[in-house]
This record gives C-alpha cells, sequence and structure tokens, in this order.
C-alpha cells in the first residue's frame, strides 16, 4: 500500500462535508490510479484508490487528506512500492490527465476517468474539480477554476433565477456597480428590490466564500451597502436547484 498526504493551506480546504473535498479526492484517486496503470503498463484494474480526512489534527480541520492506493492482487504485486519509485512523475502525468481530456468533457467521461469499474462513482469524479487540487500540489497554485467554467455556471445560476421569476426580485448579467468606499465593480449577476442590491457571484470548489477576482472579494470584504453572496461553482454545476434555492433564501 502506498499513502500519500495531501496538505492544503487556508483559504484553501479540504473540509470532509463539502461535496467539493468528495470530488476532488475522488478524482485525483481516480487519475492517480490511471497514471500509475500507464506508467507500469498494467491493466488499470490491478490498482485500486481510496481516501479519507487525515488523521490528524490538521485532517480534522480540513486542511489535510490521504489517498492510498494499494494492489488488488492477493498478497501485492509491487506495484505500489514501484509507484513510490516514480516519484511526481505518477503525479503530473494524472495531473495531465486531468486537465487534457481527448473530448473536452465539462466535467468526466469515459475518454478520461470514468469506467466501468468505478461506474458507482461517477457522479463524484469531476477532473477540473480535481485538476485544481492537483496543481496546487503541485506548483502552489491556488486552487482555482477556469474562467470558462465560472462563466459557465454564472450564466445557469442567472438562468435560472431569472426563469423562476422570484416575485419582486429582477436580476441582471454582468452590470457595472458603484460602491461607495471600492468603486466600480462588475457583479456577475445583480439582484435587485427596490433599492436593495445583492451581487452574486461563484466561488471555486476548494475555496470557499474567496471571490475569483480581486475587486469582488474587496466588495466582500468591505462593502457595507451592497452584500456579495458567493455560491459553490460545485453546487451549481451538480444541483443547480439547491444553489438557486440558497440564493432566495438569502434575499429573504
Amino acid at each position: 500500500m502506498l499513502l500519500v498526504r495531501l496538505k492544503v493551506e487556508a483559504p484553501a480546504t479540504l473540509q470532509p462535508q463539502f461535496l467539493a473535498t468528495h470530488m476532488a479526492l475522488r478524482s485525483v484517486a481516480e487519475a492517480l490510479t490511471i497514471a500509475a496503470a500507464h506508467h507500469l503498463d498494467i491493466e488499470a484494474t490491478e490498482l485500486q484508490a481510496e481516501y479519507r480526512p487525515a488523521l490528524t489534527p490538521h485532517g480534522n480541520a480540513g486542511l489535510e487528506a490521504e489517498i492510498y492506493l494499494y494492489d488488488t492482487l492477493a498478497g501485492g504485486a509491487g506495484f505500489t512500492r514501484r509507484i513510490h519509485e516514480a516519484g511526481l512523475k505518477v503525479f503530473e502525468q494524472a495531473l495531465d490527465l486531468l486537465e487534457d481530456c481527448p473530448a473536452h468533457c465539462d466535467a468526466s467521461c469515459y475518454r478520461c476517468l470514468r469506467s466501468y469499474r468505478n461506474r458507482f462513482e461517477h457522479s463524484f469524479l469531476d477532473r477540473h474539480v480535481g485538476a485544481s487540487l492537483l496543481r496546487y500540489l503541485l506548483s502552489g497554485t491556488l486552487p482555482a477554476m477556469h474562467p470558462d467554467r465560472l462563466a459557465r455556471s454564472q450564466d445557469r445560476l442567472y438562468e435560472d433565477l431569472k426563469g423562476l421569476g422570484i416575485r419582486g426580485i429582477t436580476v441582471t448579467r454582468n452590470p457595472m456597480v458603484s460602491i461607495p468606499g471600492i468603486g466600480p465593480v462588475e457583479a456577475p449577476i445583480l439582484a435587485e428590490r427596490g433599492p436593495q442590491q445583492w451581487i452574486i457571484g461563484v466561488h471555486g470548489p476548494l475555496t470557499r466564500d474567496v471571490a475569483p477576482d480581486a475587486k469582488l472579494q474587496e466588495a466582500k470584504e468591505f462593502s457595507t451597502s451592497i452584500p456579495v453572496l458567493l455560491i459553490d461553482d460545485t453546487e451549481i454545476t451538480h444541483n443547480l436547484p439547491s444553489a438557486s434555492n440558497r440564493i432566495i433564501g438569502a434575499l429573504g
């Protein structure tokens, strides 16, 4: 067995109660299994991987998690030892797999992460979420979703809110809003009820409550006149009704 401990620092989080954490760890675990099998020139069924919060104080705080790879052959075949010897090369190949799906799928497909073996885990596979975590671990780049993915999530949330026709609420896509003491800020979605305004944006799955751009983050932290509400990209992608209901609740 090979145990890999993953460590993150705030504002990144691997809190086990969040769906995004499970999606990130499951996706990285599957990518490592596939990459390792390719590297060793063996069948993917000869390796398996699982994950858990690290059994440490940092694990309880959502700052450490563990992925463990093991041979499926009874008694072991020494594959995980060879993966350890390969070092970061397998992790870099796993990142390539996550970032460069031949089908350019939105979350996962049979050209990248899906297989009959992991058929019960398909709903937890999202190569973009996994890639954001693995890229962070390898390079220190704060986990972030591609701007195109965030834009699609914002579009979906906007269209859903608009289609719901919330009584007394109007929603607008990408208007500029002037915030006292901060200046003009582009609102991904602006909700208005009379003089009241709310800016609605999308945050990355592993950086909760962190806006994708500095100006919007400044508005979230310091605006006293216009609240900034951030919704998880993962929730929009995989459970849009829940995301919209969360907004409706915040708007009262």
